[in-house]
């Protein structure tokens, strides 16, 4: 099974306007239009409220209120928990096609199981 990642590297600014282009996106495929389970995984106005409070606590963060730093931190985890569930779903269950348009999208790329590892090589011992 292939596995999808999503691009929450950076700064609260650029990871806002992932989360816009992820959703733009999402909201688009055929999977989401036919067949969401919105009990699972929310429905467009579920969604659409999580982005809404990561936003409104970015930018109380930008006075520098603690609270709501505070705030933004937790909306980020609950969001990022969010976005990785839909993207397991989607790993299952959806087709080609919208899983052409989410890696196109830039904020969602295939993470491939394989790993070089490189083993030390052992030292030969003078005798």
């Amino acid at each position: 099974m292939e596995e999808l990642r999503f691009n929450s590297n950076g700064t609260d600014a650029r990871y806002m306007a992932n989360t816009n282009m992820f959703f733009s996106v999402l909201y688009g495929l055929e999977i989401f239009r036919n067949g969401w389970p919105e009990e699972k995984l929310g429905s467009q106005s579920v969604l659409q409220k999580c982005t809404d409070w990561f936003r409104q606590m970015f930018e109380g963060g930008l006075t520098g209120n603690r609270l709501n730093i505070a705030a933004r931190k937790a909306a980020r985890q609950e969001l990022d928990l969010r976005i990785q569930k839909i993207l397991h779903y989607l790993a299952v269950m959806a087709d080609e096609a919208d899983l052409t348009a989410l890696l196109n999208s830039g904020v969602v790329t295939l993470k491939t199981g394989k790993r070089n590892r490189k083993t030390a090589k052992s030292v030969a011992k003078p005798a």
